[in-house]
């Protein structure tokens, strides 16, 4: 007996390779829908596979040669016809027998192997199909991982995936949960809020070194200044830095704005009392290394005297897994800040700012794609952060 599997892209076109492969006595013993492998076809309509079985000996018990007293030669031109007619109706009526005598045949053989427990034969017949909820999630798993999502975050991710789909889901399923998941962490981005109260709202960055703080905020500036039409003052108290002083003295002289520079924390009051009719005032500082406990502490009594409404944390998406969450521990004493995240533009792994808001529990804000000012800065879009974490799976 053969057993065949055929697939197609529905029942039919799989039974049309059955009959076409062993014939019209062809037995089917199963058809069901199956997902094609690999990660290229996860998401492509799912295949029917049809399981048949015909006899081995079928067709040569079928030629049987005809009986010699049945083979007549014809004698007259008018018996051709009739002779003819008679062996075509014999010859269906043995074909017929066969037909019937075939499938008890190969009936039998199957009820004789699934008597006795063939379990090769179990396995292609009744192979279960939530295996795939394991492969699934073992795609999205790795997935995270990839985009840098912390490896505790990305298993608890999946640990509700995997409690809250079916078995027999497919990866659309998946996705749409964890989809939601994410982005339900990621939450509502909130930007700047300003006071209603006349007075002006003053910000402060801060953030490790290198992150893009000084640009971050000068596109900040620019966009309130020449988009919302707000008067924008700024103060920087990165003076560790010759070129950040210059840095941002250059893009207030092509923005209009005031600048002012201070040494010392007992100047901010001073500097702030300037800008009182001001909309806004945006303040710098210097990166600090959570390492230097000294330095640390500076600016610690800096945000403190600041008195500021808004605080921005800014991190860069370049920065590593262990290096983020060591980072955001040492930013734990300011009582309250939103995340800006920079360089986007450099980097496809957007793990850190998944870890970030779900190590910190701080609302996203503003992220960068670029040098360009005031272009390359928007609000943080949670649907393509989200799919980026999710991966590319077509």
């Amino acid at each position: 007996m053969k057993i065949r599997r055929y697939m197609g892209k529905d029942t039919q076109e799989a039974i049309l390779k059955v009959k076409m492969d062993l014939g019209n006595d062809a037995v089917i013993l199963n058809t069901r829908k199956v997902r094609q492998k690999g990660i290229l076809k996860v998401f492509a309509k799912p295949m029917v596979e049809v399981l048949a079985a015909v006899d081995e000996f079928y067709g040569t018990k079928n030629k049987k040669e005809p009986p010699k007293s049945e083979v007549r030669f014809p004698v007259q031109e008018k018996n051709v016809e009739e002779q003819s007619n008679l062996k075509e109706k014999e010859e269906k009526i043995a074909l017929l027998e066969n037909k019937v005598n075939n499938m008890e045949s190969v009936l039998q053989k199957i009820y004789e192997q699934v008597s006795h427990g063939n379990e090769k034969m179990a396995v292609k017949v009744d192979q279960p199909e939530d295996k795939v909820k394991p492969k699934i999630a073992e795609l999205f798993y790795n997935n995270l991982l990839k985009n840098e999502v912390e490896g505790d975050i990305a298993k608890q991710l999946i640990d509700i995936i995997q409690s809250r789909v079916k078995d027999n889901a497919n990866i659309n399923d998946a996705g749409a949960v964890l989809y939601n998941l994410i982005s339900g962490i990621l939450g509502k981005p909130e930007t700047l809020k300003l006071r209603e109260d006349g007075k002006p709202t003053v910000v402060i960055f801060v953030g490790p070194t290198g992150v893009g703080k000084t640009t971050t905020l000068a596109k900040i500036a620019a966009n309130y200044s020449l988009n919302q039409k707000k008067k924008v003052g700024l103060i920087t108290a990165d003076t560790y830095r010759i070129a950040a002083v210059e840095q941002l003295k250059t893009y207030a002289e092509i923005l209009g704005m005031p600048v002012e520079v201070i040494y010392s924390i007992n100047e901010i009051n001073d500097a702030k009392d300037k800008y009182q009719d001001k909309d806004i005032i945006l303040i710098d500082t210097a990166g600090r290394s959570y390492r230097n406990k000294s330095q640390f502490d500076e600016l610690k009594m800096l945000v403190d005297a600041s008195h500021a409404d808004e605080v921005f944390l800014v991190l860069s998406t370049t920065t590593g897994v262990r290096n983020c969450r060591d980072i955001l521990a040492s930013y734990d004493f300011l009582k309250d800040y939103k995340l800006i995240f920079t360089k986007l533009d450099e980097t496809p792994a957007l793990g850190i700012i998944l870890n970030a808001r779900r190590l910190t529990n701080r609302n996203l804000s503003y992220v960068t794609i670029g040098q360009s000012v005031p272009d390359d800065i928007e609000v943080a879009n949670i649907d393509k952060i989200t799919k980026n974490l999710l991966g590319s799976i077509s």
